[in-house]
Parts: structure tokens; sequence; C-alpha cells
């Protein structure tokens, strides 16, 4: 150590049992359970699955987003309307076309997953 440099704090160790005058108890050590303590935690019980999402139909209404079926009572040259907003979607025929006309549908047909 030279003379320029300013003398050095003695190191503090906070592994010391000894507590400090006026101030709190020093802290315990925690002490590990030995191999043979066993402790019963009896397995939680898993929640139960949530209920599958209905799927309602096989064709989504282009102006408001409902999925429908359209209905198979209807004659080819009936109008299939949308049972929510009751937007006029098409023809009952192009609907039963195989595949269906869907640049004559105001309605889009969902993909099977």
């Amino acid at each position: 150590m030279s003379d320029s440099e300013p003398p050095r704090r003695k190191t503090l160790s906070l592994k010391s049992a000894v507590a400090a005058p006026g101030g709190p108890p020093p802290l315990e050590r925690m002490v590990k359970p030995s191999a043979r303590t066993t402790v019963f935690t009896p397995p939680a019980a898993a929640p139960p699955p949530p209920p599958p999402v209905p799927v309602v139909g096989d064709w989504k209404c282009k102006p408001c987003g409902t999925r429908f079926d359209p209905p198979t009572e209807l004659a080819d040259e009936d109008h299939v309307r949308c049972p929510s907003c009751n937007a006029r979607l098409g023809l009952a025929s192009d609907f039963r076309a195989d595949p269906p006309n869907v640049a004559k549908l105001r309605a889009r047909w969902l993909k099977k997953a």
C-alpha cells in the first residue's frame, strides 16, 4: 500500500452469527430436511377440460359474421337470408352447388378443421 492511497476499510462479513449492537437479531440458518423426511402432498385435482366449442355452421355471413347452415327445405329459386341480420346472401341453388358458387354469394364457406 502506498502513501497516496487512503487506508482501506475492514471487510465486513455477513455470515457472522454475532448481532450488531442496537441492530436486529442475526438470522438463523435454515436446516435442510433429512433424506428420510417425507412430506405427503395429495395430488391436485386437474380442472375439467372446457367443453368443446359448438360449431354452428359451415357458412359465415359476410355482412355480420354470423355462422349458419343454409336451410335445406328451400326451393332452388328461394333466397337464403342470414338468421342474425336478415341480409340476403344468395340463392339456395348456389349454396347447394358442388363446389358452391361463392362469386354470387354474400357468405363465406368455412373450411373443416
